[in-house]
C-alpha cells in the first residue's frame, strides 16, 4: 500500500514486482536497492524502486550477475569508462556463450540426423569426444567441433559422412 508521500511498503513493492519481500531485502543488502525510509519497523521505498527492480531483472536477463549490476549502477552511466568496460566485457562473454550454444546445437542436430545406430560409431562424434577429452573445459564447444571436423555456422552438417 502506498502512503500519502508516494512511498511503497515493502509488501506493496513485492506485489508490484512479483518478488518476495526477502528478495527485496537481499537486493538492499547487496547494495542494489535502498529504502526511502523506515517507519514503525517497516521499510518504505520510493516509487522509482519498481523501475530499479525492473532494471535489475533486465540486466539479469542480459546475463549480468548482481555484483556486475551493482558495478554498472555505481559507474554512473553510459559515458563512464568503467560502465563501458563492464558492458563490453559482458558483450564478449555473451558472444562466447552464443558460439558455444551454436556449436552445441550443431552437435544435437547432427545426433538427430546421424545415420549411425550408435553415436559412438560415428566418426564425427568420436572426433568431438576425443577433442573434449584432450582439453575439457578449456575451449568453447565450437572450437572442439571445428577440430572434430564437424561443419557449423552457415553450413551445418546434417548427416555423417559415415565410418572412417
Amino acid at each position: 500500500m502506498s502512503d500519502s508521500h508516494g512511498l511503497l511498503a515493502i509488501g506493496e513493492l513485492a506485489r508490484r514486482t512479483g518478488l518476495a519481500s526477502s528478495a527485496l531485502r537481499y537486493y538492499e543488502r547487496v547494495g542494489l536497492l535502498s529504502p526511502a525510509g523506515r517507519a514503525g519497523g517497516r521499510r518504505y521505498y520510493g516509487a522509482s524502486s519498481a523501475e530499479r527492480v525492473a532494471l535489475i531483472h533486465l540486466c539479469q536477463d542480459a546475463g549480468f550477475t548482481l555484483r556486475e549490476i551493482r558495478a554498472l549502477v555505481a559507474a554512473g552511466g553510459r559515458k563512464s569508462r568503467s560502465w563501458i568496460r563492464l558492458v563490453e566485457a559482458k558483450l564478449r562473454e555473451l558472444e562466447t556463450r552464443i558460439a558455444q550454444a551454436q556449436g552445441a546445437k550443431v552437435l544435437v542436430q547432427h545426433a538427430l540426423a546421424c545415420p549411425h545406430r550408435n553415436l559412438f560409431t560415428c566418426s564425427n562424434f568420436r572426433a568431438a569426444l576425443e577433442a573434449h577429452l584432450v582439453s575439457p573445459g578449456h575451449d568453447p564447444v565450437t572450437r572442439r567441433v571445428r577440430r572434430a571436423g564437424v561443419e557449423f555456422g552457415g553450413r551445418q552438417t546434417t548427416k555423417s559422412p559415415g565410418p572412417k
